[in-house]
Formats: structure tokens, C-alpha cells, sequence
């Protein structure tokens, strides 16, 4: 019998000792497996009721360690784990320890037949703890797996968390176990630090990391690469943090470091350029991180004579781990800043995305906007008009490519953004900038998306409505420029536009009423000639007098619209833009430090899109409003105007209307301003928020709601006139001449 219960101590079954299936346990948190090694029979003739119970211990350890060895045979290869793989190992080895007892009973067994039972009691009681606890806690992550696998997760490193926070207090040979275990899988969480923050690469066959390739690398992105590496961002350089994955006794600070310096490295190993970069990293920290490995396999097969006390330092010591990472960050922040500002001119970088994205050349833009009409002026379908233009009156006011409705399928807008791309290369040569360069750095596309338009509906949509701007950005500074931050430039750019191409259609719809004046009116003007009731020219005149003072009133109008539209883009551009930018060079020479020149260009990113109102939740809307009313203004006033018919001289109902809406959309945004002021609302993010405040710097510059608020009201009209200012009464001549409001 004894050769039996060796037999069913290593869980293999027997005539005496035979599997059967486990009860359900009557307490919840009890481990039960799902088969048990039990003897045949409750009433053996020649076993005692003491060796039954003994013999009853015995097999439990028997049914544990059979539990642990499917554990181990199931999930001992890396080919679907490599933590996994590295837990299976740690549970055989701490059953080497068991298995030899089991060798020396054997022998002992062999060498005096007559010992009991009680003897193997006495040799395994070490292990009446050690063997349920392990198996316990193999079927705890056994199950986990299964859920996270139900939902089409992984583990991964949450099996450090798991293995940790299942150490029990007071209990040497488990927590031991523990600790054992712990340092198995701390090896491959180094061996993937390793990889990640010496060389670049994520070595992660399972996707286990915390630190996650957002997308895979396809044959479409491989055959776009090869063909034009610098038009878009390679699929197989964005990287994520997997938040669940990250073990909780880490800081979250740490993750984030190891995302930044790996990013870095993988950024940067890309440019040729730098062969010695990697070579200097592995000789700096390559042998930190194999003496950090050497001292975590001395770990997982230590005799634990340590004071086995509670809390996390018994069982991990990360002060290395830490230190290292903190090195690495230090030395890779210094060099990528160096090759990023130095070589690779970050900020002439930025200085041509401000040029074009932040329409800080203006005249840049102007001609971008001429082009395009000229390019309308080609087709014989882009300036079609109900309206018939009085002779001799050349209209300034054209419509470009762009304002027509947007493309209906993917060819249209393929050649609407070659017409797009085109006029902005021509608009760059028209004003001496060097086109070739900008062409490489810049394209347009048309989206195909309705809901794309910043709200405007479906049915008023423009071109320009679906026009975005697409960075096009060195490898070498993909990391300063990530996608968040090139939708950032690109909605910008689209809103400046929009303010922008509103007030150069405020002032051609200038020009375009002064030729006006000057062909109608200003003759009848100067030639001082009085009506009078003997003159045949008599109705003639009157109907002169009468456009004259129309033609005051619109230009009363657009004046009112201009100065609303060109403080909002003077305080943009000037309070805003070139403060900021100002400031932002300045740290970007002066830091030092890669880390804190991505913090500060992304503060500056959203401090720019929070001071120009882009998060506000009123003005926003009431800002695109105002700007399409000011458009739609011009064009209606516009087509009344060069009309041959006595409809030119009246203000028609549409004028009226727009008129109405446009002090009606202007004082509500004044007040909602207004209000945001007085309640100390901020509309910026200053430079200074961001966690890499220094001291030794000036404080950044922020431009806060009053500032515009006094361009706004510099005279106090909005303030003083509380509703009284009413622009969209009809005008009337009197019968001597004199226009009445």
C-alpha cells in the first residue's frame, strides 16, 4: 500500500487509491479541485482509523500537485504567454522540493518496508500549506484568464499584481513561493524594458506590455512607406499605454516614462544619421539591466532566510528598476532634444506650421485666396449669376473653387485637391516662398464626411467647409508632431481660415461698393447738379441720390462687421499666436529637455484652441455664426447691388434680415464673453500649467477674455448701447435729398 500512496502523492491513481470528482465545497472561498485522489473504500479491514486520516491529508497533497502539474504542462511553453511561460516555470521549480522528499521516501521506503504512514505525514508536513496554496492560486489565475480571454483581453502584466497581492502574511514557505514566483516574471517584465528602452522595439509576441502598437503593420502601409516615407505616419510607430495593464505597485509616472523614452528611441533609430545613438545605449545601460536580471533569478532561487514580513518590499525591491529608468529618461531627454533642435531644426519646423497653419503670413493666405479665384476665373461654370452687373462696373468680389458645394464622390475632391494644392504652390512662388519646401510639408484634402463642417448643415456646406490641412512631418520629428497634435494645427487652421476669408470678403465687398460710388454716384456729385422740377433729368438723380445712400447704409453695415471680425482676428494673432509662439521658442532653447519641449508645445497647442474659444461651449457657436453671416451678408448684398433695376435701390428683405441676425448673433456673444470675464472664467492654458514649471523662467504669457473684450468695446458701444443701436431699419430718402435711418 505504501508504493500505492507514493503513487497518488505524485497524482497518479491507483488500485487503492483511485480520481474521483470533487464535491462543491459548502464555503466559497475553499479550494477545491476538480478531481481528488481518494481511497477505494471508506473501510479498508487492515488500515486504522487514524491512518485513514493521515492517508486522507496525504492525498490532498497528491490531488494539489496533480493539479499543478496539468498547470504546468498547459502553459510551460511561450507559445501563448511568456508570463504565463515564466509562472509555470517558477511553480516547477518550487516543486522540485517536493519532489525530491518524494524521491528520499522512496528510497526509504525501499530500504525499511515496515514504516507507516505517520512517517510520510512527518516527511510532507512542510508541504500541507505550500501545495493547496499554489494550487490555489493556479486555479484563481487559471480562471481570470479564462474571463479576460472572454472578452478578448489578456493578463499580461497584471499577473505581477495578482502574484503580489496574493503573498500571505505570516506564512514563510507560501510567501516565499510568492516571492519566487515574483521574481520569474519580474525577468521578462525586464527583458521587455529592456528591449524597449535600450533598442526601440517592443518585444511583445502576446501582447502582454503595457506599452501596446495602437495599429499593426500592413502590406498597404509597407508598400506606402517605401513609396513616399514622408507623407504619412507609419502605422508601426504610434504607441499606447494599456492603462489595465500596468502593474498597481508602479507609479503611474513610471509608464508614462517608459511610453515617452521608448517612443523616442524608436523615433530616432529611424533616422540614419544617428548609428552610434544605440550603440552608446546598450553600452550605458545593457549591463544595468543584466545585473538587474542576474539579481532576480538569485531571487527566484533563494533559500529565503529573510525576515518575512508584510508589504510589498519583501517581496519586490523596484528602487533599482526605478533608478534605471530615471537614467535612461535623463540621458535619451538630452540627446533626442539635441538631435530634434539642433539637427534637425524643430523650430524652423515650427516657424513654417506657423507661417501656414496659424495663417501667420498673411499675405501667404491673401494670395492662397486669389489663386483660387483665378483658378474659378478658368471655369465656365464657377461664376454663373442670376443677377445682371451694370455696365461698366467690374465686380471685385469673385468666388473661388472653393465655395462652390463640396465634391459628390472621390474623384471630384481628388481634383479639387490637386486645384487646391496647386494654387497654394503658385500663392507660395507669388510672394517668394520657396514652393518646393512647402509642398513637402503641407497638403490639403477635401473630406468626404457631411458632419465634418464645425455644425454647419448639410445643405449650406461649402468646399471650404470640408478643407483640412494635413501636416506631412519628417520622421525625425513625429514625436513633437504626433496626430493628436496635427488634428490640433488642423482645426486651427480651419477656424483662422474662416476668419480670415470672412474679412477678405469684407474687404473686397469694400472695394467692389467704392468702384460702385464712384461710377454712379460720384459723378452726380461733383457736377453739383441740384434737382429741380424744370430738369428732365429729374428722376434720374433722385434714383442716384437714393443708391448713394443705399450704398452708405451696406458700407455702414460692412464697416460694423469688419470691426467686430478684424479685433477678433487681431487679438488671435497678435495677443494670442505671437505671444505665445514667442514663448514657446524660447523654452524650446532654453530647456534642454525633450520631455519638457513636448510638454510645452502641447500646452501651447491647447492654450492656443482654449484662448481662441475653440472649448467654449456658447462662444464658439456664436463666433461661426456671426462669421457665416458676415459672408452671406456680402453675397446677398453684393447680387442687390448689381442689379440695373430699382431693386439695387432699397435694402432687400435677405439684407434686412442678415442685418438683424448679425447685431443680434454679435451682442449675445459680447454678452456671453462678458459674463466668462466676470466669473473669472480662463480661456487660456498657460505654459506655466504644465509640469515642467521652472523657476528661473518668466511666467508665460496669457491672453485672458478682457483683452479682447476691450478691442471689442474699446468705446464702450456694446456696453452703452444695451439693444438701443438698431442698424436693420430700412432707409428712406427725404424728399430733399437726406437719408433718414
Amino acid at each position: 500500500m505504501l508504493q500505492e500512496l507514493l503513487l497518488a502523492l505524485y497524482g497518479v491513481p491507483g488500485a487503492t487509491f483511485v480520481e474521483t470528482s470533487s464535491p462543491t465545497a459548502e464555503d466559497s472561498h475553499a479550494f477545491v479541485v476538480e478531481t481528488e485522489l481518494v481511497p477505494v473504500s471508506e473501510n479498508l479491514p487492515f488500515v486504522s482509523q487514524g491512518e485513514l486520516s493521515l492517508q486522507s491529508d496525504l492525498l490532498k497533497l497528491g490531488s494539489c500537485y496533480r493539479h499543478l502539474e496539468h498547470f504546468i504542462r498547459r502553459h510551460a511553453g511561450p507559445h501563448y504567454s511568456l508570463y504565463f511561460s515564466a509562472l509555470a516555470c517558477g511553480l516547477d521549480d518550487a516543486l522540485a522540493a517536493y519532489r525530491q522528499s518524494l524521491v528520499c521516501l522512496e528510497s526509504e521506503v525501499l530500504s525499511n518496508p515496515d514504516l507507516s504512514v505517520a512517517h510520510f505525514a512527518y516527511r510532507l508536513h512542510s508541504y500541507k500549506l505550500l501545495l493547496p496554496f499554489l494550487a490555489d492560486l493556479a486555479q484563481k489565475i487559471e480562471s481570470l484568464n479564462e474571463k479576460e480571454k472572454a472578452v478578448h483581453h489578456r493578463l499580461g502584466c497584471r499577473l505581477l499584481d495578482i502574484l503580489v497581492l496574493s503573498a500571505p502574511v505570516g506564512l514563510p514557505g507560501p510567501r516565499l513561493a510568492v516571492r519566487q514566483l515574483v521574481a520569474r516574471a519580474m525577468r521578462i517584465f525586464c527583458r521587455q524594458l529592456h528591449s524597449w528602452l535600450v533598442y526601440g522595439r517592443l518585444h511583445d509576441p502576446h501582447d502582454e506590455f503595457f506599452v501596446q502598437c495602437s495599429t499593426r503593420v500592413t502590406e498597404d502601409t509597407l508598400k506606402r512607406s517605401s513609396t513616399d516615407d514622408q507623407f504619412q505616419f507609419g502605422d508601426a510607430n504610434s504607441f499606447t499605454l494599456v492603462v489595465d495593464r500596468i502593474p498597481s505597485f508602479l507609479p503611474a509616472s513610471f509608464a508614462t516614462h517608459v511610453l515617452s523614452v521608448g517612443e523616442a528611441i524608436n523615433h530616432t533609430i529611424r533616422d540614419n544619421s544617428q548609428p552610434d545613438f544605440l550603440s552608446e545605449l546598450e553600452q550605458r545601460f545593457g549591463p544595468r539591466f543584466t545585473e538587474l536580471s542576474k539579481v532576480w533569478e538569485l531571487v527566484s532561487k533563494s533559500a529565503g532566510d529573510e525576515d518575512e514580513q508584510a508589504g510589498i518590499e519583501s517581496l519586490i525591491d523596484l528602487n533599482p528598476l526605478l533608478s534605471l529608468v530615471t537614467d535612461i529618461r535623463t540621458f535619451v531627454s538630452h540627446r533626442v532634444w539635441q538631435l530634434v533642435v539642433k539637427e534637425h531644426g524643430l523650430t524652423k519646423y515650427l516657424v513654417s506650421v506657423k507661417e501656414v497653419a496659424l495663417l501667420g503670413r498673411g499675405e501667404l493666405f491673401l494670395a492662397f485666396v486669389d489663386q483660387l479665384n483665378s483658378l474659378s476665373d478658368l471655369d465656365p461654370l464657377a461664376n454663373t449669376s442670376d443677377t445682371v452687373p451694370i455696365e461698366g462696373i467690374k465686380s471685385l468680389f469673385c468666388r473661388g473653387i472653393l465655395d462652390r458645394p463640396p465634391p459628390r464622390n472621390a474623384d471630384e475632391a481628388q481634383a479639387l485637391e490637386y486645384d487646391v494644392q496647386t494654387a497654394f504652390l503658385a500663392a507660395a512662388r507669388a510672394i517668394g516662398l520657396d514652393d518646393d519646401e512647402l509642398d513637402a510639408r503641407f497638403k490639403f484634402t477635401i473630406s468626404a464626411d457631411p458632419s465634418d463642417a464645425d455644425g454647419v448643415p448639410a445643405e449650406e456646406q461649402t468646399a471650404w467647409d470640408r478643407l483640412h490641412l494635413q501636416l506631412v512631418v519628417p520622421q525625425t520629428l513625429r514625436m513633437v508632431f504626433s496626430k493628436q497634435v496635427c488634428r490640433g494645427y488642423d482645426k486651427l487652421f480651419r477656424y483662422l481660415a474662416t476668419i480670415r476669408r470672412t474679412q477678405i470678403a469684407l474687404q473686397h465687398y469694400w472695394a467692389e461698393q467704392t468702384s460702385l460710388w464712384r461710377c454712379i454716384c460720384a459723378p452726380q456729385q461733383f457736377s453739383r447738379i441740384l434737382p429741380r422740377k424744370d430738369n428732365p433729368n429729374e428722376k434720374n438723380q433722385m434714383n442716384s441720390l437714393q443708391r448713394q445712400s443705399i450704398i452708405d447704409r451696406r458700407l455702414l453695415v460692412r464697416n460694423a462687421m469688419a470691426f467686430f471680425v478684424e479685433s477678433l482676428q487681431c487679438f488671435l494673432q497678435i495677443d494670442v499666436i505671437d505671444s505665445q509662439f514667442s514663448y514657446l521658442s524660447n523654452r524650446i532653447q532654453t530647456d534642454e529637455d525633450i520631455d519638457s519641449v513636448l510638454a510645452a508645445h502641447e500646452a501651447f497647442l491647447a492654450g492656443l484652441q482654449a484662448q481662441a474659444l475653440l472649448f467654449h461651449p456658447a462662444a464658439k457657436p456664436c463666433i461661426m455664426q456671426l462669421l457665416s453671416v458676415c459672408r452671406r451678408f456680402v453675397l446677398a448684398a453684393a447680387a442687390a447691388a448689381a442689379m440695373t433695376d430699382d431693386s439695387g435701390s432699397q435694402l432687400s428683405e435677405t439684407e434686412d434680415r442678415l442685418v438683424y441676425d448679425f447685431h443680434q448673433v454679435s451682442s449675445t456673444l459680447f454678452q456671453c464673453l462678458s459674463s466668462s470675464e466676470s466669473t473669472g472664467a480662463k480661456s487660456s492654458i498657460g505654459l506655466e500649467d504644465v509640469g515642467t514649471k521652472r523657476y528661473d523662467q518668466p511666467a508665460g504669457p496669457r491672453a485672458d477674455l478682457s483683452q479682447l473684450l476691450l478691442r471689442l468695446d474699446f468705446n464702450h458701444f456694446y456696453s452703452d448701447s444695451r439693444g438701443s443701436f438698431r442698424p436693420w431699419s430700412r432707409v428712406s430718402s427725404a424728399s430733399d435729398g437726406t437719408t433718414v435711418i
